[in-house]
């Protein structure tokens, strides 16, 4: 298959030329390139099936569609493999109808057939894979979720179930077996390749299971204990503050991290605050430690 070279542009035209100017077009690279005007030319008759399979693929308004939509991939999931590999004296059978006796006597008009490169029936084949990037919010990629994904198919758009798990990381692929690129000739269709980017966290970030933050403790629970709240994944809850705690320490809050059935852990960096004009009695106190 010709995939270093546009159709359009290898028969010289734009993207919405007209049948006619199609065939036209074609005719006129056929006969200059023809095997007859160019005995022993392998270069002129790899143009001449160059251009017989850009008149293929454009003149054929299935063909045309997928190529425009999906380029050479959408023409390999209908089966279609290109001329390079096919006799020139069956290029220029099927074709025969439109230059009346230019190519003599062959297989009259009508399109290209898969046969002629497998001499039967054309074999099943496995459709291409499909990737797909998509973006999700920090707490969804570590508690899971599922998304609505519109994605494209021969018939335009189709819409897909996928369900993100729990704990997944940022560059990770998830694989669907199955919901590419269909497959051609009754074959399997490819996989869906989903691109996972991760969107950061203002206040968490991530290890693993693991989650962490940071909280401010006044110096007063600090040094005799109590309880701050904190921000977690799921919800707002109670850390108990150990007396005697200094800042830095890390403290944990089990099972509060990401994961669905065995969650990880939320970590807690403490970071000790000072009162901006501290009381005579604290001062008199921390004078007497």
């Amino acid at each position: 298959m010709s995939e270093n070279r546009d159709y359009y542009e290898i028969l010289g035209l734009g993207r919405g030329a007209s049948d006619e100017e199609i065939k036209k077009a074609y005719r006129t690279l056929a006969l200059k390139y023809h095997p007859d005007k160019n005995k022993g030319d392998e270069q002129a008759e790899s143009r001449f099936k160059e251009a017989a399979e850009a008149f293929e693929v454009l003149s054929d308004p299935e063909k045309r569609a997928a190529y425009d939509r999906y380029g050479a991939d959408g023409l390999r999931n209908m089966g279609f493999e290109g001329f390079q590999n096919v006799r020139t004296e069956d290029i220029m059978g099927s074709f025969s109808s439109i230059f009346g006796d230019l190519f003599g006597a062959g297989g009259a008009g009508g399109g290209f057939s898969s046969s002629m490169f497998s001499g039967g029936e054309p074999s099943a084949s496995r459709g291409a894979d499909l990737r797909h990037p998509l973006r999700v919010t920090f707490r969804e990629a570590a508690l899971g979720g599922s998304r609505e994904l519109a994605l494209p198919s021969p018939a335009g758009e189709s819409r897909i179930e996928v369900r993100i798990p729990a704990s997944v990381a940022d560059g990770q692929v998830l694989r669907i077996a199955g919901k590419g690129h269909p497959g051609a000739n009754g074959g399997p269709g490819g996989d869906l390749l989903i691109e996972i980017s991760v969107d950061s966290h203002h206040e968490f970030t991530r290890q693993g299971k693991n989650i962490r933050s940071s909280v401010r403790v006044p110096l007063k629970i600090a040094v005799l204990g109590g309880k701050v709240t904190v921000n977690t994944l799921r919800e707002e809850v109670e850390l108990a503050v150990p007396s005697g705690t200094s800042s830095d320490s890390v403290l944990r809050l089990k099972g509060q991290g990401a994961g669905g059935d065995d969650p990880g852990d939320h970590l807690v960096r403490v970071i000790l605050t000072v009162p901006e004009q501290p009381s005579d009695e604290l001062k008199a106190a921390l004078e007497d430690l």
